[in-house]
């Protein structure tokens, strides 16, 4: 029932028929449910990664292992799980390009490290 109960958008009501709800409290659920599988995989090939909900950010070491695992990854979500992977949101990035739940990642030139700090957008927009 809460799956079809429809969303407001503009103040208009509109119908669901398949999905959940965007923010709604479902949606981070079900994702943690249906990627279990994905992240044990992730864990057992002692890759760095780290996920919020549906969003996922995998840390490799080079350009080609990045696209492979992005192929590989993508297959495996869409074959395995029968998901669709979002492929205008989905990329393979250098981390300081990267803009992750509101954050964006630095190589500290005094440390030497990857860092994170509020991504200049979200600092606008907070702003704003």
């Amino acid at each position: 029932m809460y799956l079809k109960s429809g969303v407001m958008e503009n103040g208009i009501y509109a119908a669901t028929e398949h999905g959940t709800p965007q923010g709604g409290n479902l949606s981070p659920l079900l994702s943690n449910v249906m990627l279990n599988e994905p992240d044990k995989e992730l864990v057992k090939r002692g890759l760095r990664y780290v996920r919020y909900a549906d969003e996922c950010v995998i840390a490799v070491g080079s350009s080609a292992s990045a696209n492979r695992m992005m192929h590989t990854i993508t297959q495996w979500i869409e074959q395995k799980l029968v998901l669709k992977v979002n492929a205008t949101k989905t990329h393979v990035c250098r981390p300081n390009r990267l803009k992750y739940l509101g954050f964006g990642f630095y190589k500290s030139a005094r440390t030497k490290q990857w860092a994170a700090r509020p991504h200049e957008i979200s600092q606008t927009r907070y702003r704003k």
